[in-house]
């Protein structure tokens, strides 16, 4: 767990600070403006692929965002393919539960008698458990976020600020965690964000280690989760200034 604390924290210093050394007067190369799109929520485990976007960019989709210029609604279809995209069809769905349970493992929950058992910590056995614990919670997540979505009509993508201003662009990313935007594009509450958060938390209590599938630990869960879509969306806003492979490394731990 203070591993992935960890991770969170250093993607929230991480993604904004890699855009200082960049020229401000640069325009974003997948940025559409606050005034012509509506702004959605997302986290880093969910960044997707925008290929179910309506328009296409020059340049390399970032993740999480629709393609410049694209200010296309989404009905319920567009949400069901974006879903399916997000959690299942890229190869972070099996790459960062991979990541996640080797953490796990290097540092399980607990000290002393309240550690993870054995079973849990040691050998093949212990990561084919962490690994499908991390792939129920990110599915868990995913599929929340479009239930819930899908009846309150929030639209599940992020749009850039139209800002150069690191502070106000890491502002407006932390801000859509919860606030986002409705599909007509009028600011409402992320309710889609705490569902999620909340589903991811709790889906452990039906499997885990006694000790670890309890309402304290389950609300644990839910706020690293809840911490994770604000980290997604600080990536979604810098990722075009962070060089490739740095991009790609995260997208695919963490997505």
């Amino acid at each position: 767990m203070k591993n992935t604390i960890s991770i969170s924290l250093l993607a929230l210093f991480i993604f904004p600070a890699s855009s200082l050394g960049q020229n401000a007067d640069k325009p974003l190369p997948s940025a559409p403006s606050s005034h012509t799109a509506p702004e959605g929520s997302g986290d880093i485990s969910g960044i997707g692929q925008r290929a179910l976007d309506k328009s296409s960019s020059s340049v390399d989709p970032i993740p999480g965002q629709p393609a410049q210029g694209n200010t296309a609604r989404f009905d319920l279809g567009d949400k069901f393919r974006y879903y399916i995209a997000d959690t299942y069809l890229n190869p972070s769905a099996l790459i960062a539960p991979a990541f996640r349970a080797g953490l796990r493992m290097a540092n399980p929950p607990g000290k002393g008698a309240n550690q993870y058992p054995p079973e849990w910590r040691q050998g093949a056995e212990a990561f084919g458990k962490n690994y499908g614990d991390a792939f129920a919670e990110r599915a868990s997540f995913h599929t929340a976020l479009f239930v819930t979505g899908a009846i309150t009509r929030e639209d599940p993508r992020y749009f850039p600020s139209g800002s150069h201003n690191v502070l106000s662009r890491s502002l407006h990313a932390l801000t859509f965690t919860v606030v986002d935007r409705s599909d007509s594009g009028h600011p409402m509450p992320a309710l889609s964000n705490f569902v999620g958060a909340a589903a991811g938390g709790f889906v452990g209590n039906a499997y885990l280690p006694a000790g670890f599938n309890n309402i304290t630990h389950a609300g644990q869960r839910a706020t690293i989760r809840f911490g994770t879509i604000a980290a997604g969306n600080l990536f979604r806003e810098f990722a075009p200034q962070m060089p490739r492979p740095v991009r790609t490394f995260f997208i695919l731990i963490a997505r």
